[in-house]
């Protein structure tokens, strides 16, 4: 299917991976060797750098001509609420309130007074008041009217909330915000990062932009999900490339998808699922044995496009695991004759289950970095399709793969 849901939440979702993306590039361009970011926190992206913070409220967009900001756009009123709900919590002469737009801002606008730190605000702050008023005026005109709906919406908190500030509070704010028009999309981030990665060869930089680009977003689920409690610094990036960069040089293999999550759209071939309920595997067994073998497979891509040669390694590490799963299999085998179909299928369960929490441990991994067990995990769900290994003594047979 082409068409598109009027209410998809792709937009939504897009905007919010946005904030990850953006925060990369952000940090990776800063100068401050200690500089830190964090998402979600007092705004989309938080940035810490040379005794500073730095809000920054990203307003994403991947259409093609894209509406300018003007003083009547809703996100700019969106933003001023959002800066104003977190006022108390901020020491205004050490932040900066950055609106970042991939969209440009209207020729003659007062808002491009935002685009040069020396520009007096006062006309600015005018032009917005008049705004607010106006906002709020034609609420209540239409209310008086019974109107069936009362206009400006989207903007009426943000007006709201502006004209309740006193007088120095609003300077202050404009003081201290700036507007970053034109920004790259989501699409483009990657691309911006490459081109910025001037001390690599220039074939090497897509290949190592993606890289930073697999290992960033797992940070980044760290951080939302809570399982780090402090930002991502500079230091870290810096880090991460210098070992990619060496990586690719001795030519090693690396881990990019450990923790990365199953996209929504990925659907696993039959064959995986087949294998699973031939011995009984339960739902969660088979959502688990979904996550690890694409994490496997995207793996392996990465590693063949990034070298063709490491064919060959992924190839003789699969005999390797062949190998070891017929030791266990023959034994199952032996052990299952004459037994019962539900005994059978009890053995394929074990079986299965050394595949995932057992082999990673007892067996040798492909490469001395990856250390992390979804390899081994998803390699064997991969080989389960292609019929190389099974769990149920008579799977072959049963799924219909040549003896």
């Amino acid at each position: 299917m082409t068409g598109k849901n009027p209410h998809s939440a792709d937009d939504a979702a897009l905007g919010f991976l946005y904030q990850g993306q953006y925060a990369l590039l952000l940090l990776w361009r800063d100068a401050d060797d200690d500089a830190t970011v964090w998402v979600e926190t007092l705004d989309d992206v938080v940035l810490a750098s040379n005794g500073d913070t730095i809000l920054e409220q990203l307003k994403h967009t991947l259409k093609t001509k894209p509406v300018p900001l003007t003083i009547a756009s809703k996100n700019v009123w969106r933003t001023l609420k959002g800066w104003i709900d977190v006022l108390p919590s901020l020491d205004l002469s050490h932040t900066w309130l950055h609106l970042v737009a991939v969209t440009g801002i209207a020729s003659g606008s007062p808002l491009e007074l935002l685009l040069d730190d020396g520009n007096d605000r006062e006309k600015l702050l005018d032009t917005l008041n008049q705004e607010a008023e106006r906002v709020l005026q034609e609420r209540v005109e239409a209310k008086a009217a019974k109107a069936k709906a009362l206009p400006h919406a989207e903007r009426v908190a943000g007006c709201t909330a502006f004209l309740a500030l006193e007088p120095d509070k609003k300077t202050a704010i404009l003081s201290r915000m700036r507007i970053k028009p034109n920004q790259p999309t989501i699409a483009a981030i990657e691309d911006q990062l490459a081109a910025d990665l001037t001390s690599i060869l220039k074939e090497r930089r897509q290949v190592v932009a993606r890289q930073l680009v697999e290992w960033w977003n797992g940070q980044i689920l760290d951080l939302l999900t809570k399982k780090r409690d402090i930002g991502i610094s500079r230091f870290e990036l810096v880090k991460r490339f210098m070992e990619i960069v060496s990586a690719i040089e001795l030519d090693e293999l690396t881990s990019g998808f450990a923790t990365s999550i199953l996209p929504s759209s990925y659907k696993a071939h039959s064959m995986l699922e087949r294998q699973i309920t031939l011995v009984d595997g339960s739902k969660d067994t088979i959502r688990r044995a979904i996550q690890v073998e694409w994490r496997a497979r995207e793996e392996r891509s990465r590693w063949s496009n990034q070298n063709p040669a490491h064919l060959t390694t992924i190839v003789n590490y699969d005999s390797r695991l062949v190998e070891e799963w017929s030791d266990r299999h023959i034994d199952m085998c032996a052990e299952a004759a004459g037994c019962a179909e539900d005994k059978s299928k009890e053995h394929g369960r074990n079986l299965l289950k050394w595949s995932h929490f057992d082999a990673p441990q007892q067996l040798e991994p492909i490469a001395p970095k990856i250390v992390s067990p979804h390899y081994v995990r998803g390699a064997y769900q991969i080989l389960s399709i292609t019929g190389s290994v099974g769990w149920h003594p008579d799977y072959r047979t049963q799924l219909g793969f040549k003896p």
